[in-house]
């Protein structure tokens, strides 16, 4: 069944559903692609390179995650699953019945929680770097990034733990690419704070659907980037092979890191928007 379209809504704005109020934005016009971003930061960074690109073929919806950005900040611990309500809910909200999803990190987890919990709403998942059991882990490196987001009060060492490992060695070694993104990212208004860091974090942390992949329907994608530090090839893999019928691709090369939709929007989008084609 082709996804519904948008209609009569406003471009941008904030709604109230499942007790949060959520910032979104719509962009382009055609089959309805909501895009999920990661831990710790708005849509904005969709706008960069997917939101031009996919937006020339979809209905492009984006929105900030609840204690992130333009949305509200909770008042109490939630789960991948309740975020996953939050898009279902953004979607009546919009009048949106059926939808592709792109989740990318956390949105992955997401849009997993999503698949398995409004299975009827979903047409296409694509998964960019995900990780289905961070919770079966004793260690993992979101528990070390949610302690220093929590004891660095300039920022500074938090920004470069997310740049080392969230950017490919290439990127690393381009010190204006690596100024100017840091500039950009200094520059959003709207920075989450350590509170609202944390229970995403806890989220996270106590994610594990590893074993309830195989009840996914929806035809899905998963991609990861070859230099991926925070989800290797082999715990997408894991994901791919957990879902039926779940098709697998690494992008390998320069740039090929868990920002990988940043380091390589042209190879990233493409295959995102072959996969949704069909």
């Amino acid at each position: 069944m082709p996804s519904t379209t948008v209609k009569h809504v406003r471009r941008s704005g904030t709604v109230r559903a499942n007790g949060q109020e959520l910032f979104y934005e719509i962009h382009g016009d055609g089959p309805a692609l909501v895009l999920v971003m990661g831990i710790g930061y708005d849509s904005s960074l969709w706008t960069l390179q997917q939101v031009p690109a996919l937006s020339t073929r979809f209905r492009v919806v984006i929105l900030d995650n609840r204690d992130v950005g333009r949305s509200s900040k909770a008042t109490h611990p939630y789960t991948i699953a309740d975020m996953s309500d939050d898009v279902a809910g953004l979607l009546d909200e919009l009048d949106i019945h059926r939808t592709h999803l792109l989740g990318l990190s956390m949105g992955s987890m997401i849009g997993m929680e999503f698949a398995l919990r409004h299975a009827d709403r979903l047409d296409r998942l694509v998964l960019a770097g995900p990780g289905a059991a961070p919770a079966r882990s004793a260690v993992d490196p979101i528990y070390i990034w949610n302690w220093v987001k929590g004891s660095d009060p300039s920022g500074e060492v938090f920004g470069s733990l997310q740049f080392t490992w969230l950017f490919s060695s290439a990127f690393l070694r381009n010190k204006q690419a690596v100024q100017e993104t840091a500039t950009l990212l200094a520059s959003n208004p709207n920075p989450v704070e350590p509170e609202a860091y944390d229970r995403q974090a806890q989220a996270y942390l106590h994610f594990d659907a590893l074993d309830r992949l195989v009840d996914i329907k929806a035809p899905t994608l998963v991609i990861v980037g070859e230099q991926d530090l925070v989800t290797p090839p082999w715990v997408a893999r894991e994901v791919a092979r957990g879902i039926p019928g779940a098709r697998f691709e690494i992008v390998t090369g320069d740039g090929s890191s868990h920002v990988m939709p940043l380091e390589r929007p042209d190879d990233f989008n493409q295959l995102v928007m072959n996969f949704l084609a069909e």
